[in-house]
């Protein structure tokens, strides 16, 4: 009958032992809470045996972990409310994760309480200091803004965000804007043909003017050619001239008056004399009929 009530102790208080030990990962903490006040101090990876009834033993992971926010709205500095889905990947630190357990008041909610509002808050501060457009061409700007921003505010609480820890993983601006952005668009499509009828008309009376200066210089190349044939005729007829003048010697205008005369021309001149050389032919006039005849 003792045997038996030993036995029982013992199954009645296996449960108590065994819960008075833990095992810590490398990449997490443990912090024991003594009759709900936190030991000031984080403990290392390792196994640990403690006294149950009074004492907590609560494991924190310090290790990199991931964080996503989603639609998380903000304004930009041109007032123009954009969306972003954000995820932070961040850690503890490993030798005062107890600290950020006593400073927070959040204990394991510590994401939700501290982490999320910090990153609202950065986002915000972050697209306030970017006009829209300057966004859209350039989010690393915004990345690495928000980035200092949410490492400022976490820094108290023991939360490490590295330079690379924030990414922009979508970005929506609002419906109003992307409207804006496709009026805009179209204004500027409408300009761009406006601006393709204007040089085509430009280039049509370029043409013209092309072809009429061809035709002007064509009709100009004509007229020059008549002109230098009409002066190599008129030139060609003046040396011609020249030289029948130069061959007509008093001499021969003589011959060619006696030579006239002896062919029966209309006027053969009685007296016929050049009246510088002396020369003077007597001509007989043919007889003519009597009245009588």
């Amino acid at each position: 009958m003792r045997r038996s009530l030993r036995t029982y102790l013992l199954m009645a208080a296996l449960p108590v032992i065994l819960a008075a030990c833990g095992t810590v990962d490398p990449d997490e903490r443990a912090i024991f809470v003594r009759w709900g006040t936190i030991d000031e101090k984080c403990y290392q990876p390792g196994f640990y045996t403690y006294f149950p009834i009074g004492v907590d033993m609560d494991i924190v992971k310090v290790g990199v972990q991931a964080f996503p926010m989603a639609k998380m709205g903000a304004a930009t500095k041109d007032l123009q409310e954009v969306h972003a889905d954000v995820v932070v990947n961040y850690s503890l630190t490993g030798d005062a994760c107890h600290e950020m357990f006593k400073r927070g008041q959040a204990g394991h909610q510590y994401r939700e309480k501290i982490l999320a509002p910090a990153l609202q808050d950065a986002l915000k501060a972050g697209t306030a200091h970017f006009a829209i457009d300057e966004i859209i061409q350039n989010r690393e700007r915004l990345r690495v803004e928000v980035t200092k921003a949410l490492q400022v505010r976490v820094k108290p609480y023991y939360i490490d965000v590295p330079d690379n820890g924030v990414n922009l993983v979508n970005f929506d601006v609002s419906v109003a804007y992307m409207k804006s952005v496709e009026a805009k668009q179209i204004q500027q499509q409408m300009a761009l043909q406006e601006g393709h009828k204007v040089e085509q008309v430009k280039r049509q009376a370029e043409m013209k003017a092309a072809e009429a200066k061809g035709l002007a210089d064509a009709a100009r190349a004509a007229a020059s050619g008549e002109a230098d044939a009409l002066r190599t005729k008129a030139q060609a007829q003046a040396e011609y001239n020249q030289k029948v003048s130069a061959s007509l010697t008093p001499i021969l205008v003589q011959q060619e008056w006696i030579a006239a005369w002896r062919a029966g021309g209309a006027h053969v001149p009685q007296v016929l004399a050049d009246g510088k050389s002396g020369f003077l032919l007597q001509l007989t006039p043919t007889p003519t009929k009597s009245a009588k005849e």
